[in-house]
């Protein structure tokens, strides 16, 4: 079916979209369920929008090492596109203590390349103009797993977002020194001091996005974000507070 692209010219407006983008391949866990929001500021729905009493339910899919995967998305939201990641962790299920791997990064033009602002109409079931190819590593280990897509929104509130997937990853036996040996997953805007505040209309520049990365724009008008950003700081931040409180 074939949409009309057209964008807000306003960037502060695409905020009052009620069809925010919704992961759809690959197939996202049934619960925690999806909802059309960025993550808790505080970080308490981190990771996968779950709190502390979801049940991680889903039907994995099938990867292959070495094979190239899709990415797409649901919704109109687009903010402007962004910078996102595709990571893995191999905890199940995943908690906020979990270590997510970065397998792909993508540098401005996510979750949809070429648009200044969202979609328009807002439409919540719109198929994702826009999909985005990675490849499992060859040498990371089999079994069951989790992959995340996260992003970093370039127009609007400064905002994360993640939704999470099931997947088994299946092939020779890997290492688990290769998939130490990954980047950790970028948070920022959810706890700690790493932000993107003072980025709104800039694409982010991840710190350490790994060897597969696509950039799409310009990459001297992308910026990187604020605060300490080293690996997962936000997440580790989350992590810290979750454990004083259950210490307390």
């Amino acid at each position: 079916m074939f949409f009309t692209k057209s964008v807000l010219a306003v960037g502060g407006l695409a905020t009052l979209s009620q069809a925010h983008m919704l992961l759809r391949t690959p197939v996202p866990y049934t619960s925690p369920a999806l909802v059309q929001d960025p993550l808790d500021p505080t970080g308490a729905n981190f990771p996968c929008q779950a709190r502390a009493d979801t049940q991680f339910v889903g039907t994995a899919t099938p990867m292959e090492k070495g094979s190239t995967q899709i990415m797409a998305f649901t919704g109109s939201a687009v903010h402007g596109g962004g910078s996102c990641q595709v990571s893995i962790t191999y905890d199940n299920p995943p908690t906020a203590a979990s270590v997510w791997k970065v397998l792909h990064s993508i540098q401005g033009g996510c979750p949809a390349r070429n648009q200044a602002g969202n979609i328009l109409p807002d439409n919540a079931a719109l198929e994702g103009v826009d999909n985005y190819e990675y490849t499992i590593p060859a040498d990371i280990p089999t079994g069951n797993a989790t992959i995340a897509w996260t992003w970093v929104n370039k127009v609007g509130n400064r905002e994360f977002y993640m939704n999470c997937a099931p997947v088994s990853i299946e092939g020779p036996e890997g290492s688990e020194d290769a998939l130490a040996a990954l980047p950790d997953m970028f948070t920022a805007n959810i706890g700690g001091d790493c932000t993107t505040v003072g980025a709104d209309s800039k694409d982010i520049l991840f710190p350490n996005p790994g060897n597969s990365v696509e950039t799409n724009g310009d990459v001297s008008a992308m910026v990187p974000p604020t605060g300490n950003c080293g690996g997962g700081a936000a997440a580790r931040a989350v992590r810290g507070r979750r454990a004083a409180k259950f210490a307390a």
